[in-house]
């Protein structure tokens, strides 16, 4: 059986090293290199060389099993990271996660109602959508609707839910009011963002480039970068006819398509409606990212600045910014930031590189795909991989690519955790240490 993997982010190279004992798998990869959004990149930093990721950063090893298996497997060390979370609106509405002293960041809160006001609503947000999810009175409702129910005050959205909800998944504030309330608050709960107890995020030693070279080398000249697949054509006894820049490439008895939504619509020239439909339903959205040094993107106040720092965005679309010396333990003698959609323009020589990534946009279509999709999966020898079946993240990527490999007769060294995210229990974690086995 000759198998092609279209794409090579963490979905397709997954897929081909579950797939690496198979002579007959070829990844093909459009880009100059492997890894998609784990993308590490080297600066020179007045005279320092400086490695730090612009796109996956951190995990942590409660939501993310299978990441935690397959690094242990590959050999790939990590080190504590730190997840904490800031918004800044102006002067006066700034705050952060970082203690007492980020909450309070402007002392003039410790006697603002409306901030108290805020506060308190966070604690009962907690409490109520916790027993809610349990009970099931969230079905069916938006965020935004569930809100209106809850009596939050128009402060509690706009300073806490709405933008930590717009970081977590690169999508515009306003757009966050329309995801499914259920997806969103298991999302919450899962990752504890409604507990006390946290669990204690990670990020690669080396950067993320480390598991995309060892998975690289597993597959040798099997893994051919700058080979864009431009069109495939499904083939009445199964499989598809794959062609490139320059014509045909080749029949293939079965493909995974590890690329976007809109990607594989766009490559295939007879999908059946069925699945054009559920294709059709996950969009993606353009962010763009700038790598740069400029301390002005961040708060005002430096109590207030956090891993991740949400500002205020007059256009709509979602504005963080990551503090890549927190994240990832880089000298704060040299402040490095991660800016997704600067609202002000940056200083042309405080800038190390500019990127765009595509961000899955979830709401009910998306949902709707998604279920539509996993009904289609393996019909006539195609699949589809991407983290963009399940909540975005690294782990849905990883997870996407490894079921398709298995369904084609791959093989993991480990149980396979395909448990839908919300269901997954609550685990101890690992604190503090490099873990070489389990992270």
């Amino acid at each position: 059986m000759k198998i092609a993997i279209i794409g090579a982010g963490v979905s397709g190279l997954s897929a081909a090293w579950a797939l690496r004992n198979r002579r007959n798998v070829t990844l093909f990869e459009s880009a100059a290199r492997l890894g998609g959004h784990s993308a590490t990149v080297d600066i020179d930093y007045d005279g320092v060389k400086i490695a730090v990721d612009t796109g996956f950063i951190v995990y942590n090893t409660h939501n993310y099993p299978n990441l935690t298996q397959f690094f242990a497997h590959l050999g790939i060390e990590t080190y504590a990271s730190d997840m904490s979370f800031g918004v800044s609106r102006g002067e006066g509405r700034e705050w952060s996660s970082v203690g007492i002293g980020g909450v309070f960041a402007w002392r003039r809160n410790l006697l603002n109602p409306a901030f108290l006001g805020m506060l308190g609503d966070v604690a009962r947000f907690n409490a109520q959508a916790r027993s809610d999810l349990r009970s099931g009175k969230v079905d069916g409702k938006t965020l935004g609707i569930y809100l209106e129910g809850l009596g939050v005050s128009d402060r509690f959205r706009r300073d806490y839910i709405l933008p930590m909800g717009a970081a977590i998944w690169s999508t515009p504030e306003d757009d966050i009011l329309d995801f499914p309330a259920a997806s969103f608050l298991r999302f919450f709960d899962n990752h504890r963002l409604m507990h006390i107890d946290r669990p204690i995020w990670r990020s690669v030693v080396g950067g993320s480039r480390s598991y995309v070279a060892a998975i690289g080398a597993a597959l040798g000249a099997r893994a051919k970068v700058d080979h864009p697949v431009v069109r495939a054509r499904f083939e009445p006894q199964g499989g598809a006819t794959l062609f490139g820049k320059d014509g045909e490439i080749g029949y293939y008895d079965a493909v995974v398509f590890a690329c976007h939504s809109d990607q594989a619509l766009g490559m295939i020239e007879n999908a059946p409606a069925d699945l054009r439909a559920a294709l059709h339903g996950i969009r993606f959205a353009e962010n763009d990212v700038v790598l740069h040094r400029d301390a002005r993107l961040m708060p005002l106040r430096r109590s207030a600045w956090a891993s991740w720092n949400i500002a205020a965005n007059p256009t709509g679309a979602v504005t963080v910014s990551y503090w890549m010396n927190l994240l990832q333990n880089i000298d704060r003698a040299y402040p490095l930031f991660v800016t997704l959609n600067p609202v002000d323009p940056i200083e042309e020589t405080k800038i190390f590189g500019r990127y765009r990534y595509a961000h899955p946009q979830f709401d009910k279509a998306a949902l709707a795909g998604q279920a539509q999709l996993s009904a289609l999966q393996g019909r006539g020898g195609i699949h589809f991989a991407g983290a963009w079946l399940g909540f975005g993240f690294h782990e849905d990527g990883l997870k996407s690519g490894l079921r398709a490999a298995l369904a084609l007769g791959g093989e993991i060294p480990w149980q396979f955790d395909d448990a839908p995210l919300q269901s997954q229990p609550w685990r101890a974690l690992e604190r503090g240490e490099v873990l070489h086995d389990g992270a």
